[in-house]
Formats: structure tokens, sequence, C-alpha cells
């Protein structure tokens, strides 16, 4: 394994890809996965009493407290960041060759958006890539902003449900109201039962049950985004990964501690006692002012915390680079497991508790580490990988 500054072969960044970010890429996977194993069992569309009748009467609160403090939003935050950090190093790579870099990346970025809206109708709901090649492809209008206008922007961004949140439920109004509307159409339309719970529908054993409800994803996903904020606060931190992306190529960042231990323990004052109100408060979610001030903050400590350990634990750590170098195909494979759950296969979805489907989504982890050092020692780049840089070269050779 490198030290701080080591490379790695791949298929995208030849020698330029620093395996850190690898490494931090794959813990943060690991930490999207306990995220969302909960959603893949049906665990959060069930009633108080139901989750009793599966887990005992402690189990569930005990698990919801855990994982909205520690987990809930942090890693996704990790992966925004990074995101932010790989579109500045992108850009950066494709330009010293010569290629028209701002154009490249939005080709990556269309071929990402139908990769994601396939997922997102025929796989699961709660995709992610759509959102992240949607506001990928305006990422290139603040490639040239200095970077106190970036972070300025990204602040305001971070805290705009703070505001927006309370002056809308003033009003009354919910955004995302008419793609719910929507979405309920779309799921009777093609054969769902009317009033119909989200649980209901993911147990459902019939074949047009189980296509009434994956074609129902799109318009309900977007309402949870808008209704979530998560727009806004995904882009906030894409933008600050850009800032972390030129700090990086400049040199100035991985080097200098004393930066990372201000954002740790920064990010650690405002994080610990909002993620404790938050995990509190069982029935807020991630627009409810402790998460809008703590959990980024909390994300992007766990982040500086990482690459302050990696220089003296790096062959530890280093253990999640692979399956962070292969995020892609290995975050779709964590889909296709929670698509196996539901009732036309498995038929998991509502009947396992918390310890059951925590320790299934870390035996699964340490399987993808596995299969990815094995994959990684005979190709350069993970399938999924491949088939998104065919889509933008229409090849699998690097340029």
């Amino acid at each position: 394994m490198a030290e701080l500054s080591g490379k790695t072969a791949s298929a995208t960044a030849g020698a330029d890809r620093i395996i850190l970010l690898d490494a931090l890429r794959g813990l943060a996977l690991l930490g999207i996965l306990i995220a969302n194993v909960p959603v893949f069992f049906g665990w959060e569309s069930l009633s108080p009493e139901q989750m009793a009748g599966i887990s005992g009467p402690n189990t569930p609160t005990i698990y919801m407290e855990l994982i909205k403090f520690f987990i809930d939003g942090k890693f996704y935050t990790i992966f925004s960041l990074l995101f932010g950090i790989g579109f500045t190093l992108q850009l950066d790579r494709l330009e010293k060759r010569g290629a028209a870099g701002a154009a490249v990346f939005r080709r990556r970025m269309l071929v990402l958006l139908a990769i994601g809206l396939c997922h997102l109708c025929f796989i699961w709901f709660g995709d992610i890539l759509s959102l992240y090649a949607a506001l990928g492809l305006t990422l290139p209008l603040f490639r040239h902003w200095p970077e106190r206008k970036v972070l300025t922007t990204a602040v305001i961004l971070l805290a705009l449900p703070l505001v927006a949140v309370p002056a809308i439920a003033a009003w009354g109004i919910v955004l995302g109201a008419p793609l719910s509307e929507l979405g309920a159409k779309v799921y009777v339309a093609f054969g769902g039962i009317p009033g119909a719970s989200d649980i209901e529908g993911m147990q459902r054993t019939d074949l047009t049950g189980f296509v009434a409800y994956q074609l129902s994803a799109l318009p309900y996903r977007l309402a949870y985004l808008i209704d979530s904020w998560r727009i806004p606060k995904v882009l906030g931190i894409m933008l600050l990964g850009m800032v972390t992306g030129r700090r990086l190529m400049a040199g100035t960042l991985l080097g200098d501690r004393q930066i990372l231990w201000r954002v740790a323990l920064l990010g650690l004052a405002l994080g610990i006692p909002c993620s404790l109100v938050y995990a509190s408060e069982l029935d807020v979610h991630q627009d409810h002012w402790s998460a809008v001030i703590g959990t980024a903050p909390m994300g992007l400590a766990y982040a500086a915390l990482f690459a302050l350990a990696w220089p003296g634990a790096h062959k530890m750590l280093g253990v999640f680079a692979p399956v962070g170098r292969m995020a892609l195909s290995n975050y779709l494979t964590h889909s296709l497991v929670g698509l196996m759950l539901m009732g036309p296969f498995l038929n998991l979805v509502g009947r396992v508790g918390p310890i059951t489907f925590t320790l299934s989504a870390l035996a699964l982890y340490c399987m993808q580490i596995l299969l990815s050092r094995w994959w990684l020692a005979r190709h350069e780049q993970g399938p999924m990988e491949k088939l998104w840089r065919w889509g933008t070269y229409g090849s699998v050779k690097t340029r």
C-alpha cells in the first residue's frame, strides 16, 4: 500500500488516482449501505407496533437513535464531497491532456444520469445516482469562481432549509405534494391497490403489483428529494468538494494537519450536540434544524479524521480502497440485493429485525471487499465503471 501521496492505477485516473480518496469512498459506501439496509428490508415502512413485534419493545428506539446519531446523512455527505473533488481532479487531468474537460465531464454526467434513471425506475426507488448526475451537470458553471465565492454559495445552500422550512410550513405548503399525488396515480394506473401502504406495495408477490410499485418510484423520489431539501444540501457539499479538490491539486491540504484538525474539531463541536437532538426526536427528518446544522459538519469531521489517521494506519484503512474504486458497481449491487428481498422474490421485506439486517449488510460488504480485490487484480476497473467509460468515450481504454 502506498503512502499518503501514493497513487494507484485505474481506468479513469491512471497514475493520478489518490488511494486515500478510494479508501474514503469505500468507507462512505459502507455507511450508505448501513443507512439503506433498513429501507431495503422495509423497516422504516413498518408501524411502531410491527417493529416491536419483530424485534422487541426497546430495540426499535435504540436502533433508530444510533442510526440517526452516527449514520443518517453523514456518509452521503462524504460521497457528495468526493464527487466535487472528483470533478475538479478530472477536469484538471483532462485539460492537461488537451481534452475539452467540461464537455467530457458533461458526457460522463449524462451517462450517469441514464444509469441512475434506469436504477431508479427498475431496481430501487432510493437511487442517488440521478441526483448526483443532474447536479454534476451544473458544476462546470462554478469552476472559475474564486474560492471565497464558492464557499459562500455552499454555506448558503446548506443553511437554506433553516429559513425555508419554517416559512413553507407557515404557509401550509408541501412542495412535493403534486409529485406524490402523481406517484399514487401511476401506482394505481399500473395495477397497484389504491390507498395501499408502502410496505404493502413492497410485499406484493404478484408481478403486476411489483411493476406498479417500481414504476411509481420516479415521482415519489422527486417528491422526497424536494421535501427533504436534499438538492441544495448535496450541491452545497459538492461545492465544498470543488474547493477541497483545488487544495489537493495545490498540495496544500493533506499535508496541512492543522486544517484537517480544525475541520474535525469544528465538525464534531457542531455535529455531536445537534446529532444528539436529532437522534432524540425520532419523528423528525433531515429537514429538521438539528440535522441541517449538524449532519454535514459531522460527515466532514469523519472525512477529516480519516485523512488524519491515514499516514499511520493506511495499511488497515486501505482495505476500503478496492470497494471505493468500484463504487458504482458495488452500490448497484446493494440495490440488486435489496430488490431480491421484495415480495416476488425472497419476500423478506418487513419480516426481519435490525440486528439481523445490519449483520447481513456487514457480511455483504465484507464479501464486496474480497470480490473487489479479486476483480481489480484481473481488470482495471469494475464492470459498471467500464460501461460508464464506454458510454462516455465509446471505448473502455484510458484516454
